[in-house]
């Protein structure tokens, strides 16, 4: 993977231990019959639209692997009505307590949304992209949205014929079930041999494709992956923080379709908990429309056949108390590096400190471009030692 912070922001679920009547799904657009095209920001692999609430334009992550959510400051300003208390995961598995409230009035563009229950939570992830909150699915449950990558357009509408769609680049969507209570989209994709399997589109995630054990072990006899190497770290931050040091696996999936588009030798790796998903980087080689109404995922590709075949970096680093550190290792590293070991330069530029803001908002990964680099490594008694890495 390339070594810079792979951050996984979203996918925070309810699971909830009330009453089944307790959802997220409530609320909706009035009245029927709306278009709406939205220009968006895209930042460190993040889509950020803006929508009024409370009489301002504000800044939302558009967050399709979530459900609405915002501030605890943005609740008090709005002196939102409380619904209920429930659980909330982040991507990673990891579970906190938060207040659902009933928002009575979002717009977007020229469309009202009313009545939308929202999770209040904080993250400093809000201060890095000055946001106050996710636009997330339940919102969107009743339309249709199209994300055009191209042009940096979100359109939304409950009117099939104001977009040109070709049946034949769809896929099956799936928002239904009894624990998906904020309506996430999942998508049947179809691999090597005919393997069809379920995958959340998440765009929260800025990656191409997140992968768990779980699945790993459930398709270990299709013969769809070749296992590339075994590491163990810790790389993907959630909602409540980083993720618990584990062993992960770095797969190359032989080919995954979806619709007319086919990708070939696909690298991801796996996660011990979580949802496998795809995430933002899909949008590189496409469009794509989730009709939320019908249950279709139409992905209108640049072209039909894209291999993402590529070479990875032995480590790779996360922040830490403000500094760069050793998070995931694979076993290509050998011993040269533990993790949790300070990294104080990168082919001559320091690192004494680092923020996590500016990491996760940079448009260029850290040793973008290059094949090899020599870092300066500190270890836990503070000697420093210098070393060679490549991509292979």
């Amino acid at each position: 993977m390339k070594i810079s912070l792979i951050l996984i922001i979203s996918l925070f679920c309810l699971r909830s231990s009330q009453a089944q009547s307790q959802t997220l799904n409530l609320g909706g657009a009035a009245p029927k019959g709306y278009y709406a095209e939205l220009p968006y920001e895209f930042i460190g692999g993040k889509i950020i639209i803006k929508a009024e609430l409370g009489g301002k334009l504000r800044r939302f992550l558009l967050d399709t692997g979530a459900p609405v959510a915002i501030s605890k400051g943005l609740s008090a300003e709005l002196k939102a009505d409380l619904i209920y208390n429930n659980m909330i995961r982040d991507v990673n598995g990891v579970a906190d307590s938060g207040a659902v409230v009933r928002l009575g009035h979002i717009r977007l563009g020229n469309i009202d949304f009313v009545d939308i229950p929202a999770v209040v939570v904080e993250s400093d992830f809000y201060k890095c992209f000055d946001i106050e909150g996710v636009i997330g699915s339940n919102l969107f449950r009743n339309s249709m949205i199209t994300i055009a990558g191209d042009r940096r357009l979100v359109i939304i509408t409950d009117q099939p014929d104001k977009l040109k769609l070709n049946p034949k680049s769809s896929v099956p969507m799936i928002t239904t079930g009894k624990n998906n209570q904020q309506s996430n989209p999942f998508i049947k994709v179809t691999l090597k041999h005919g393997v069809g399997m379920l995958l959340g589109f998440d765009t929260g995630d800025s990656d191409f494709m997140r992968f768990t054990d779980d699945y790993m072990k459930q398709l270990q006899n299709k013969g769809v992956y070749d296992i590339v190497a075994k590491g163990y770290g810790a790389n993907s931050v959630g909602l409540f923080g980083l993720q618990a040091v584990a062993d992960k696996y770095l797969l190359k999936l032989s080919a995954i379709s979806i619709g007319l588009a086919r990708f070939n030798n696909v690298i991801t790796e796996t996660n011990k908990g979580g949802l496998p998903a795809m995430g933002t980087k899909l949008l590189e080689y496409g469009n794509v429309t989730l009709d939320f109404i019908k249950g279709k995922f139409y992905f209108d590709a640049h072209k039909p056949v894209h291999d993402l075949n590529r070479k990875t970096w032995p480590f790779q680093p996360v922040v830490s108390d403000g500094k760069l550190v050793v998070g995931l290792i694979w076993d290509k590293s050998g011993n040269s590096v533990k993790p949790g070991e300070q990294i104080t330069e990168i082919d001559g530029k320091a690192y004494p400190s680092v923020s996590l803001c500016e990491m996760i908002t940079s448009k260029q990964p850290l040793l973008a471009g290059k094949e090899s680099a020599i870092i300066l490594i500190k270890d836990q008694q503070g000697k420093s030692r210098k070393l060679l890495i490549t991509k292979n």
